[in-house]
């Protein structure tokens, strides 16, 4: 791995990306309206690329399925369906209009009634039913757990199925098992998300570090 100082043009590639996240971070705690200034600029041209690259990915995966579709491969049938989804969702999203009080506007936001009407009819039951199928994916992984014999296994498999059955409604109506959930809620499973939110807040955070001081530079392929 040779180093940026050796390299002129990651050494510039590195001064870009660290300059311009030491800005914006800057910004977010109030560095002045000269680096609010710079930061908007920084951003919007950040999200600007992001949705050239957004379009590029789009219309490449649009193409590639296109071409798979004609080739009437063993594949083809899933290139279609994809094809329909991305048609209808794109329409639905930017160019079908909407009747308002002042007349036809297009949408705006996700929020939309063609997009939303869109996402409850066909997203939400997909979704719904892969959550659905990961109840058997858990049956499964805990009888081949149970099968294994190990100790660590069982009290695994033992402890997930208290956790799920006094949390069913008839028990929980009892007051000492009502009780005694809403303290494990409370204390044992709001500590552990406590500690998983500041565990992904300290990992963020070095990332940011090592991106910023050229350690990692993913813009360099590295």
């Amino acid at each position: 791995m040779s180093s940026p100082l050796r390299n002129p043009r990651q050494l510039i590639t590195v001064l870009i990306a660290g300059v311009s996240g030491l800005i914006v971070l800057l910004d977010f705690v109030g560095a002045g309206p000269a680096v609010s200034t710079i930061a908007v600029v920084l951003v919007r041209w950040a999200a600007l690329i992001t949705a050239i690259a957004v379009a590029i990915g789009v219309l490449s995966v649009f193409f590639v399925h296109l071409r798979r579709a004609r080739s009437r491969s063993a594949e083809a049938g899933y290139s279609l369906v994809l094809l329909a989804g991305m048609i209808v969702v794109i329409v639905a999203g930017i160019f079908y209009p909407t009747r308002t009080a002042t007349g036809l506007s297009l949408p705006t936001t996700l929020a939309d009634p063609p997009i939303r009407t869109v996402f409850r009819l066909i997203y939400e039951p997909l979704a719904a039913s892969l959550l659905a199928l990961l109840s058997f994916f858990a049956l499964s992984a805990m009888l081949r757990a149970m099968r294994s014999g190990r100790i660590e296994a069982v009290f695994v498999v033992a402890v997930a199925l208290i956790a799920l059955i006094i949390q069913l409604p008839p028990l929980t109506l009892v007051p000492i098992i009502g009780q005694t959930v809403q303290w494990v809620n409370d204390y044992l499973v709001a500590a552990g998300a406590r500690g998983l939110l500041l565990g992904s807040a300290i990992g963020a955070l070095v990332a940011g570090v090592r991106l910023l001081i050229g350690f990692d530079m993913p813009y360099a392929d590295r």
